[in-house]
């Protein structure tokens, strides 16, 4: 019950007396007498009834349709005008001068280009020491990759798994050393790498090695196998200009041998329409065979089969050194050069398979092949039957088997596509800024892992597994301020 200075009339009373002096047939002299029972004065119950009186106006009066505002007053302080210039230098690519526009015009107040960027300062290195504490708990698959804006290196390392950044480094070059001391930085924080994907830069891959990083090194899969993609259109042009030379000649003859020449000048030709056939189908072929090559080379990559079988190793390695035989035998000087370049990598690319193998072997003996090929395909589509890491829906005695499965299929790693998909957002910022600002890499770092994925597998997350809103995670880099100005 309410506590009031009147310890005698408490709620239950005062609902009563509310009671009675709102009932507009009460008795004449039933104030006076009210008064004297529960010893208050005549004023009292008059405000009494005075407050009751206007709290059930309020409560019943009409209100205008639709939702009600929060608040029709906006406090306008140092805090608000700081969140505010640390969201726009964030969520949205813009130049400091862009910010000064925006806050005119979203809060109608002036504030100095100077201002802005010593709360940008301030912010970034609020930022940096927040980025020190992101410490994954389990090792990470790395992937590196380098950025640049005008002549400035960026390197940036992200886990395949969460999609967190874990390292934004803007340096004055590339070499061994300077990236060495990144990872060793990095590896200081208490990361730890399970494995470190790249593409071929001979940087990265040498800074890992003086940062004594004893991870496996993988190639990047897509860029060896884009460079396939530039050789089959190239083939598919000369085939399509190999089919429209052969289509010339075939004219040419059927012209000179006609009864009747077309208007004109005759076809000229330089070739014969036998050696121009020939030319034809040899070009078709080429792109063909090639074309066929490649798809076989990346099926036989693939951690399982369309079967949804573990891929054998051992059956990878003979399908990818025929593959290079025939390749080379194409005739083809960007061709053959191709199939060196793979030959150089075979190993290289053909480790995750074995280490997946080596991993499950033990497993997969006491294990029948459609119950394997279950597991796998329950794996590729556990988003979409929306099962946990437990093994959800198998039988007891089998989810350690398939937990097992699906950790080791979640490690099989061979990519640093994250990373080329974090600098596609990245490269906004830098072009606005004309550079790589002191502040921009660690509050972009800061941003990124604390904003929420909208789809995906990571939906309604962010890369560091939580679902905070922005303006909570705003709290960690700005400090409310006590002082505040109306505007």
């Amino acid at each position: 019950m309410t506590y009031y200075r009147l310890s005698h009339i408490d709620l239950s009373i005062r609902f009563d007396l509310v009671l009675e002096m709102l009932n507009p047939s009460r008795p004449w002299g039933l104030v006076t007498a009210l008064s004297e029972i529960y010893d208050v004065s005549r004023k009292f119950l008059y405000e009494l009834r005075d407050k009751a009186e206007t709290s059930i106006l309020t409560a019943l009066v009409g209100q205008p349709p639709g939702p009600k505002p929060v608040s029709e007053t906006l406090i306008v302080n140092d805090e608000r005008i700081q969140r505010g210039i640390v969201t726009l230098a964030t969520a949205i690519p813009g130049s400091i001068r862009g910010i000064q526009i925006c806050l005119e015009e979203l809060f109608d107040t002036h504030r100095s280009i100077g201002f802005i960027s010593q709360s940008l300062q301030l912010a970034g290195e609020t930022a940096k020491e927040q980025n020190q504490l992101l410490v994954p708990k389990s090792p990470v698959l790395g992937e590196a990759d380098e950025i640049f804006q005008g002549r400035q290196p960026c390197l940036t390392i992200v886990d395949g798994n969460s999609f967190a950044v874990l390292c934004l480094s803007p340096q004055t070059s590339r070499d061994a050393l300077t990236w060495g001391v990144s990872f060793l930085e990095t590896q200081e924080r208490g990361v730890s790498f399970f494995d470190l994907a790249c593409d071929g830069a001979r940087g990265i891959r040498a800074g890992a090695e003086q940062a004594g990083l004893m991870i496996p090194l993988r190639p990047d899969l897509f860029h060896l196998l884009r460079e396939s993609n530039h050789l089959m259109r190239q083939l598919e042009t000369s085939a399509y200009k190999a089919i429209e030379e052969a289509g010339r000649c075939r004219r040419a003859e059927s012209e000179a041998q006609g009864e009747q020449r077309r208007k004109g000048r005759p076809l000229k030709v330089q070739k014969s329409v036998p050696e121009a056939q020939r030319e034809e189908q040899e070009s078709i072929d080429r792109y063909d065979l090639f074309f066929w090559l490649c798809h076989e080379v990346r099926e036989c990559l693939e951690p399982w089969t369309n079967e949804y079988i573990i891929t054998s190793s051992k059956h990878a390695r003979e399908t990818l050194e025929t593959a290079i035989e025939l390749m080379e035998e194409l005739g083809n000087t960007k061709v053959n050069a191709y199939a060196q370049d793979l030959k150089k990598h075979i190993e290289e690319l053909l480790a995750p398979l074995a280490w997946l193998e080596k991993q499950l072997s033990c497993w997969r003996n006491a294990l029948e092949p459609s119950m394997e090929s279950t597991i796998v395909w329950a794996y590729k589509h556990q988003q979409t039957l929306d099962l946990d890491d437990s093994g959800e829906g198998f039988p007891l005695q089998l989810r350690p088997v398939v937990k097992t499965f699906w950790q080791a299929l979640s490690f099989f790693h061979r990519s640093s596509s994250l990373a080329e998909s974090l600098h596609s957002w990245l490269r906004p910022y830098f072009q606005m800024h004309r550079g790589i600002p002191d502040w921009l890499t660690p509050l972009l770092q800061f941003y990124w892992n604390h904003h929420t994925f909208q789809r995906g597998k990571r939906k309604g997350k962010s890369p560091l597994g939580e679902s905070t809103t922005w303006s909570q995670t705003l709290d960690l880099l700005i400090k409310p301020d006590a002082e505040s100005e109306v505007a």
